[in-house]
């Protein structure tokens, strides 16, 4: 079904920015019913995201979020402000009664900083409503060598219909937007706290990045991606052909983080901006890290409203694929590496139980499943946190059972230590050869 819009005058009232009470026009977008509840049902980090990416092309320097409480500990409003140009009124009219056109095309840039634009075809301000059933917003824009300010108003009660006020002077107030929800839901509680903020960061990291001028503060906590980075490294994935004859090209972005827990994979557009997290991750232990799995197919999915079912589409999975094989190959590079590294540390402080170089193939061999033994054992806490001489006497001990028994070592460790198989089935092709 075609969308189609109208917009009229009503008679309803609601509060400007400065508390006067003023008529209002009331913008009514006709549009199937559903669609409207579906975009207003997206998850809340999703809606969160949204809103923060509008301020972002609204060409913000700053944003936050914050939650405000009640007397009793709960969250009352969720407020997304911003110092950004805020939305011109003329632009308003056009801006809330379209879905699907909007303004914020693919490879446009914002208007003063020249930054590329998110832009999500007008879906923004009714994922709004996942986040509670009341939305506000009110912006100060410049005008003719004047600045105003105006208010929007909208209910879940009655999606698809704002009501707008007319402008009035601002004099000082600062340009920007601050949007604020409130009659929220109880698990609002989830968008708080050490997971969420964890979750906001990947979102936004490969922003924040290419823009470091950015600063965006999530209750209370300025998001700082470079900081907690170890490493970043890009690939590119092969084409693929899909059932349609199109040609896909992918690339991936693997950030490493110094923290622990963080662990995804995340589809972005071309430019590298989160459109929609993975729900399957892949884990590779002693690895903390964020994929960003980047092409302008998902864009393309995401204009049909496609995204949330990419995981079905048998194209995406086909990239996917590729991104997960490359993925596994790249932390067992990483891997390797690292176990190269504890190894040349312990051969400096005296750990390492092996002298000089090997004296025939069969000691190499030997040292070999050694390090992998080794290295597994190095990534757990209570052997990192053991002191030198406990650890000296546990390497040695490890050495003697090596050269004695590799194989029944990957037992042992698979019962205490619960040993990867593919760490054994290395062991396994070390003693065959």
């Amino acid at each position: 079904m075609m969308a189609s819009f109208a917009l009229g005058c009503g008679t309803a009232y609601v509060g400007a920015i400065h508390g006067e009470t003023r008529a209002v026009k009331k913008i009514t977008v006709e549009v199937r019913d559903d669609h409207l509840e579906l975009l207003s049902r997206a998850k809340p980090m999703a809606a969160v995201a949204e809103l923060i990416w509008n301020a972002l092309d609204a060409d913000a320097t700053e944003v936050r979020v914050e939650f405000i409480e009640n007397e009793l500990g709960g969250e009352d409003v969720i407020r997304i402000s911003d110092n950004g140009h805020g939305l011109h009124y003329g632009h308003a009219l056009v801006v809330f009664k379209n879905l699907g056109g909007s303004w914020k095309q693919e490879g446009m840039q914002t208007a003063n900083r020249k930054r590329l634009l998110h832009g999500q075809y007008g879906k923004g301000r009714f994922r709004a409503f996942a986040l509670g059933n009341r939305v506000e917003w009110q912006t100060v824009y410049d005008d003719d060598h004047a600045r105003y300010a105006y208010g929007i108003l909208g209910h879940a009660a009655t999606l698809g219909e704002f009501e707008l006020t007319d402008p009035v002077l601002a004099g000082t107030a600062a340009p920007g937007m601050v949007v604020e929800v409130t009659d929220l839901p109880r698990s609002v509680g989830l968008l708080r706290g050490g997971k969420a903020l964890d979750e906001v960061t990947d979102l936004f990291a490969p922003y924040l990045r290419q823009y470091p001028g950015v600063r965006i503060v999530y209750d209370g906590t300025p998001l700082d991606p470079s900081h907690a980075e170890d490493r970043v490294t890009d690939h590119e994935l092969d084409e693929i052909v899909t059932q349609n004859g199109d040609r896909v090209h992918a690339a991936l972005t693997i950030v490493e983080w110094n923290l622990p827990g963080k662990r995804g994979l995340v589809l972005c557009d071309a430019n590298g901006f989160a459109l929609h997290p993975v729900k399957r991750r892949l884990l590779f232990r002693g690895f903390s890290y964020t994929a960003y799995l980047k092409s302008a197919h998902f864009s393309a999915l995401e204009r049909e409203g496609l995204l949330q079912l990419a995981e079905m589409t048998p194209d995406v999975v086909q990239v996917l694929d590729l991104a997960r094989t490359r993925l596994r190959q790249h932390f067992a590079l990483r891997e390797a590496e690292r176990a190269q590294d504890v190894i040349e540390q312990w051969k400096e402080t005296g750990l390492y139980p092996y002298d000089g170089q090997p004296a025939g193939s069969d000691e190499e061999t030997e040292r070999l499943i050694f390090n992998i033994y080794a290295s597994h054992l190095n990534q757990l806490t209570a052997f990192a946190g053991t002191p030198h001489a406990n650890k000296r006497l546990i390497l040695r001990l490890l050495q003697e059972l090596v050269h004695a028994e590799p194989t029944r070592v990957a037992r042992v460790l698979d019962e205490l230590l619960a040993f990867p198989e593919d760490k054994q089935a290395e062991v396994l092709d070390l003693l065959e050869t």
